[in-house]
């Protein structure tokens, strides 16, 4: 066998190419093998066949709807927008969003009214238990009242000890 490739004139090579197409890729190997050829070359052939067969005479149509048609001659595509569902989902989305906004701020207010009972609260207590240490220490210690009248302050445990001698 010749390794030098064989030159094909083209009525060989649109031969092979229309048996190859009609064969598949069976057809392809067996060709390949027969004329001493790739099978690239012969798919190569098989497409050049295949492009070459449509011509600039050749009519094409095509069944287009209306819709398509008006397409076309505007350019791009109408648009066909259902402005009802586009109001009821635009509205929809809008009061969704203000009742989120309106929850938060509730949130925010009980928290803030929570955070602020809760201080009061305990600042409260904490001015109960600051009066009644100052009372403790005012009942347990001797003091002046009034210096005008004559009036002092003993420890009420003396006070009771006191009247219960007298």
């Amino acid at each position: 066998m010749s390794k030098k490739p064989k030159i094909f004139t083209e009525s060989e090579k649109l031969e092979i190419a229309s048996s190859a197409a009609v064969g598949g890729e069976k057809a392809v190997k067996a060709l390949a093998t027969q004329h001493n050829i790739s099978e690239d070359e012969i798919r190569s052939w098989v497409r050049d066949l295949k492009a070459g067969s449509v011509t600039d005479d050749d009519e094409v149509t095509l069944d287009v709807s209306d819709d398509f048609a008006k397409s076309i001659e505007f350019g791009a595509t109408y648009d066909n927008l259902n402005y009802s569902r586009l109001t009821f989902w635009s509205l929809f989305g809008t009061a969704v969003i203000v009742l989120f906004i309106i929850a938060v701020m509730f949130m925010h207010e009980y928290t803030r009214t929570s955070a602020l009972q809760e201080r009061a609260e305990q600042s409260v207590y904490y001015d109960i238990e600051e009066l009644n240490r100052t009372d403790q220490v005012t009942l347990d210690s001797f003091g002046v009242v009034n210096p005008d009248e004559g009036i002092y302050r003993i420890p009420i445990d003396s006070a009771i000890t006191i009247i219960a001698t007298d």
